[in-house]
């Protein structure tokens, strides 16, 4: 076993390596591991309970790259929340390269989450609730053809050794902090709503006890298989890089969609077109998003959907008018880059 990175310099470029090998990852088609706080903006701040030692690793890598780094921008954060995913998983070493960037001897006393100032103030969010407790591992999928079965299977083998599976009815819990499982909680998420989901992903999730949880541009599900491929294109909806459905329809159909979620998986609204929010989104466009998106799902599916997530992962503060809408036309949970917020 190699020696323990004792120097923030030698971990700081180790950890920037690790993060430029992530430029060659097809994430049209893997498996991206990765981590969410859950905030419940619905009840008090929780106190702080400094009890876990997975804050102060995260906060470690943290500090080292906001030193070297410190004009941090979301992706950046974003590739060190996957880094610190590859390392932290129990049993991602049978699915991943990646080498080590810390040895256990090497880690810092749990309470200390400290980052120099000029870091991201999301970055102490994230080590406070990772340290809290508050923390739920997710890995994302977006496409996953069958050429990639085996790979999928590999890695969701060594999730079933690790994790419990976070369905409908523990997600509160999960939420406010109560997870009553001694192993940690696992949700796959399967993004943009592809028909290999259903014929590649989901009997593997099944055969492993873990719930789906799909999110979808409601649109998307509905437009004709001609239609598909031309829209994914200028939506950024990335198929997988080799068609195995050519010719034919690569989204699922709303019939499919109603019968995965009559076997306990959970849809979740992407947006209706696969779109972003900005400073400059028009109220009009942001109604079509959020409020018919809603709609259209709802109706679609015959059940309630109360997920919502956007395109590049806003969070709540980040746009008062899309946060007035969501909380107005009744979703409860907004994913975003790096939380699960619960709206009301």
């Amino acid at each position: 076993m190699s020696s323990p990175l004792t120097s923030a310099d030698t971990l700081a470029d180790h950890l920037i390596a690790e993060i430029a090998s992530l430029d060659g990852k097809p994430y049209e088609e893997i498996g991206v591991p990765t981590f969410f706080i859950t905030e419940d903006l619905t009840a008090a701040p929780p106190v702080r309970a400094v009890d876990d030692a997975l804050g102060a690793r995260f906060a470690r890598l943290a500090r080292a790259l906001a030193t070297r780094s410190p004009a941090l921008q979301s992706t950046d954060i974003g590739n060190l929340m996957e880094v610190f995913a590859d390392r932290e998983f129990p049993g991602f070493d049978a699915v991943t390269p990646h080498r080590r960037l810390f040895e256990p001897d090497a880690h810092p006393a749990p309470s200390d989450l400290s980052l120099p100032p000029t870091a991201p103030p999301v970055l102490t969010e994230i080590a406070e609730g990772m340290a809290g407790s508050r923390a739920i591992r997710a890995v994302n999928f977006h496409a996953t053809p069958l050429y990639h079965a085996a790979e999928f299977r590999r890695q969701i083998a060594a999730y079933a050794r690790a994790f419990e599976p976070v369905t409908p009815a523990n997600f509160a819990a999960a939420i406010a902090g109560d997870w009553p499982y001694a192993r940690p909680g696992l949700i796959p998420m399967l993004f943009e709503g592809f028909r290999d989901n259903l014929d590649v992903m989901l009997p593997i999730l099944e055969e492993y006890g873990f719930v789906g949880w799909f999110f979808v541009p409601s649109i998307f599900l509905g437009l004709s298989p001609h239609e598909q491929r031309p829209f994914a294109a200028v939506h950024d909806l990335d198929p997988a890089l080799q068609d195995e459905y050519p010719g034919e329809r690569i989204a699922l159909t709303w019939e499919e969609a109603r019968e995965i979620r009559r076997r306990g998986h959970v849809f979740a609204c992407h947006t209706r077109t696969h779109s972003a929010v900005t400073a400059d989104t028009p109220l009009a466009m942001l109604e079509d998003e959020i409020v018919v998106a809603k709609a259209e799902m709802e109706a679609a599916l015959g059940g309630e959907v109360d997920i919502f997530c956007w395109l590049g992962g806003t969070a709540i503060g980040e746009h008062p008018e899309a946060d007035r809408l969501l909380r107005e036309s009744g979703f409860r949970y907004l994913f975003s880059n790096f939380k699960i917020q619960r709206l009301q």
